[in-house]
């Protein structure tokens, strides 16, 4: 028998918590930002939400800027009678401004972490910094189609280069840095990044030196990425050796939870190969799943609306998503093959979904995993 793979916990889909009650936030349609808005506007509302991910049973809190951006910060329009943390007077954020906002999105979550105390809780939270694709920070978002403009953003090199001056943005404070405890490249929608940041990590691996894992979104009906990459050709891509150490984690993300475990399968396929068959489980990585919790309904980029897909919505009453997770996960667990297994929302999903989700895992009675705190 396999031994027992720990499980632990992400957190929710952000954004769209941000957007529902009792938080109702509003982000204005000319930015880019969108969550990472409230680090302008209201950073005491992103505290709450951290504070009730962590009481909900997250062991990992993703950071509120998966869409920041230097260039989107800077092209944002600063609130009357504001001058932006260099005090210059100016009509929108400077350089310095945005990478010091990008940077409060840390000292936020760590603050929540600090100063909240669970009583059923016996290590302290993770700060993960949360990293989206590229085409996350283009207006509108593109993470969902691949569409990366300009030319340079399609090529290996060019992403390589945006994904390490978004990352030294961190990296060169050192007390941001200190409060990041892993990194997050989430929902990438394209091969060529995906490579980018394996070769990124790759190179820079001495100076980073933190836990890190690859994302990405699988939104094709045919269970490719919006480039056509196959689940295989991403994880192949994500363990070769050919650009250095491996991630600590690979993942999937906003992603229909239906086709959650035939993308894990197609994970767990293409994780053998690529590690050889009988790898020792601690040369395994962990797998990181947080799928949308969206329940048939598709975000479209060009409204920012949710839109229901009506075909979906015919076949009647859908099994509730933290209980369809929680059998996804089990049924990955006990065929034993990850190092450990991270898992959580994103889109459409709430603290109160990491709650029941936590709950349904802990009533599971399994000899293939084990919940593990912090």
């Amino acid at each position: 028998m396999s031994p027992r793979i720990p499980i632990r916990f992400l957190d929710a889909g952000l954004g769209t918590t941000l957007e529902s009650p009792p938080y109702n936030a509003k982000f204005p349609k000319k930015t880019c930002l969108w969550s990472s808005h409230l680090l302008i506007t209201s950073p005491d509302v992103l505290t709450r939400v951290h504070k009730a991910f962590i009481e909900a049973g997250a062991d990992v809190l993703l950071t509120a800027t998966y869409q920041a951006s230097l260039e989107g910060f800077m092209a944002t329009t600063k609130p009357p009678g504001s001058h932006g943390p260099d005090k210059r007077a100016s009509s929108t954020y400077s350089r310095q401004d945005a990478a010091a906002l990008m940077r409060s999105a840390v000292r936020l979550a760590r603050q929540a972490i600090i100063t909240s105390s669970p009583s059923d809780r016996d290590c302290t939270p993770k700060v993960a910094l949360s990293l989206g694709s590229y085409g996350a920070t283009m207006q509108p978002s593109t993470e969902y189609s691949g569409d990366y403009k300009p030319e340079s953003m399609r090529t290996v090199k060019g992403l390589y280069r945006w994904h390490e001056e978004r990352l030294r943005v961190f990296k060169d404070d050192e007390a941001t840095w200190n409060n990041v405890d892993c990194i997050a490249f989430e929902t990438l929608p394209v091969l060529h990044e995906v490579q980018a940041v394996k070769r990124l990590m790759a190179t820079h691996e001495d100076k980073y030196e933190k836990e890190w894992w690859i994302s990405c979104v699988f939104p094709n009906d045919d269970l490719t990425m919006p480039d056509g990459t196959t689940a295989e050709q991403a994880v192949c891509a994500m363990l070769s050796l050919e650009e250095g150490e491996r991630p600590w984690g690979v993942g999937i993300n906003c992603t229909d939870i239906k086709k959650l475990d035939r993308l894990i399968r197609q994970y767990e396929t293409a994780a053998t190969r690529a590690l050889d068959r009988g790898c020792p489980r601690e040369f395994w990585p962990w797998l990181v799943v947080y799928p949308d919790g969206a329940q048939g309904s598709v975000y479209n980029t060009e409204t920012g609306q949710w839109e229901m897909d009506h075909e979906l919505k015919s076949q009647g009453p859908q099994i509730p998503w933290h209980e369809e997770l929680a059998e996804i996960v089990t049924s990955s667990a006990e065929r034993g093959l990850w190092q450990g297994i991270l898992v959580g929302g994103c889109c459409k999903t709430t603290s109160e979904d990491i709650k029941k989700l936590r709950s349904q895992l802990t009533s599971v009675q399994s000899d293939a995993f084990y919940l593990e705190i912090g």
